[in-house]
């Protein structure tokens, strides 16, 4: 696990949610931006794959 995560939790199966603490800017790094942007991207993805199933 990265230095950065303090915790992570799967609160369902398959699916994980990492906890990082940004007390000040340079906790603010690449590789966390990097990760932000791949969640955004998979969000983006499972939302439309959801909203085509109504």
């Amino acid at each position: 696990m990265h230095d950065q995560i303090v915790e992570a939790v799967e609160p369902y199966p398959g699916r994980w949610t990492h906890h990082v603490i940004i007390a000040e800017e340079a906790d603010l790094t690449d590789v966390l931006d990097t990760w932000l942007q791949e969640a955004y991207r998979f969000s983006e993805t499972r939302g439309r794959q959801q909203s085509s199933k109504i």
